[in-house]
């Protein structure tokens, strides 16, 4: 018994106190072990080493260095992407976090811990305050393995931050845990929407409890890979094929095997030389993620079909342009005519919404451009004139 209990001793040292760059002698390696009551000769120590070996422990030794444990099961490049993951993690509490990260400092030796800790704050980052997260995680599982419903509250923040419920009770048929977006979701059938799968965040979630009856499923089969790929921002709705036509550069194709990964369909566009075709399943019953997707490309992204969607991108565009365009130029032209310390501000405030008109017109034809597809020599004169503009009211301010 006291050989088994050394034996294990010896191995919790080994793990702990060296690395590729840490060694430990004969003579630490007999202190550690009467430090715990265990007295043994150096002949027993070297059985204990070899048996070690023999389990699998990759032990090493170097002359002039002693013994070390050559390698682990996880490199420590590895706990570094899992310490990083788990810091990113919004669906864990800051408690939660905590305890995941020891555990992977319990993984390697006390010198390479530190390493896991550096750059990683998580007092700063946002952090759910669902403590039931795992106990829900482990419901789920237990849903998954006796093909069970589960019923559950779902909860919504207010303007005080407070955790208010969303409706009653609700049930649903777990399907999958899906990462997104640094959330966790479960997809589910739902009776309320009953043509389609539903997501629902897990810290959103209180309260998980099994249900004794059969999960159910909508008629159509779920592909959860291609599900991923068209729900933009994890929501909810029937999938449809957007055609979108895109610059031939790698930057964005590039991006299109990002979010799509690289089974998507990219085709040259036979009507320019300097396009492609994508053409890509997306959740389009609640398109502002997608508007946003394809916004942030500033009109080099353009929506092909179907005619539905696109009209309705583009209103999204004219309402931008409309009330909150103009009046930010506005401001910032008054602002500019209000600081000034020119003699005849009368004449200088004129010119400066001169050159607002000019600018705001020169944006309202670049706009129309992104919808209507203006030739390039109508974009070079109105950016012309925008800088004629800019120029003027920076030389009048």
């Amino acid at each position: 018994m006291n050989a088994k209990c050394r034996l294990l001793c010896l191995r919790e040292m080994f793990i702990k106190y060296t690395d590729q760059n840490n060694y430990v002698s004969m003579k630490k390696i007999r202190n550690y072990l009467s430090s715990f009551g265990y007295l043994a000769h150096k002949i027993t120590i070297k059985d204990d080493i070899d048996a070690l070996i023999s389990s699998g422990m990759e032990i090493e030794y170097i002359h002039n260095k002693g013994y070390h444990l050559r390698s682990r099961p996880f490199s420590l490049s590895i706990l570094k992407i899992l310490a990083d993951a788990i810091a990113s993690f919004r669906f864990l509490t800051v408690d939660d976090s905590e305890k995941l990260l020891k555990l992977l400092e319990s993984l390697c030796s006390i010198y390479e811990a530190p390493l896991l800790r550096r750059k990683i704050m998580l007092t700063n980052r946002v952090k759910s305050d669902n403590e039931q997260i795992f106990d829900n995680i482990d419901v789920i599982n237990s849903a998954f393995r006796s093909n069970q419903q589960i019923s559950f509250d779902y909860y919504d923040y207010d303007i005080n931050k407070h955790l208010v419920q969303r409706g009653e009770e609700r049930l649903c048929s777990p399907f999958a845990l899906v990462m997104s977006g640094e959330c966790y979701y479960v997809v589910s059938y739902y009776e309320k929407y009953a043509d389609t799968y539903t997501n629902f965040r897990l810290d959103r979630m209180r309260n998980i409890r099994l249900v004794n009856s059969a999960r159910e499923y909508p008629d159509e089969k779920l592909d959860l890979e291609q599900y991923i790929k068209s729900s933009f921002s994890m929501f909810s709705g029937k999938s449809e094929y957007v055609t979108l036509r895109l610059p031939l550069e790698n930057k964005y194709c590039n991006i299109v095997i990002d979010r799509f990964g690289k089974s998507v369909l990219m085709l040259r566009d036979k009507k320019s030389d300097n396009h492609f075709i994508i053409h890509v399943p997306v959740r389009a019953e609640y398109p502002q993620p997608f508007f946003s997707w394809i916004f942030s490309f500033r009109g080099k992204v353009e929506i092909i079909s179907p005619i539905r969607l696109k009209e309705r991108y583009t209103k999204v565009l004219y309402l931008v342009l409309c009330f909150s365009f103009p009046f930010l130029k506005m401001i910032q032209c008054v602002h500019m005519a209000a600081v000034s310390h020119m003699k005849n501000r009368q004449q200088r405030f004129t010119l400066v919404c001169i050159c607002f008109n000019l600018r705001l017109f020169a944006n309202f034809v670049i706009l129309y451009r992104h919808l209507r597809h203006l030739s390039k020599k109508y974009i070079y004169m109105i950016h012309l004139v925008r800088s004629i503009s800019q120029f003027f009211c920076f030389i009048v301010s």
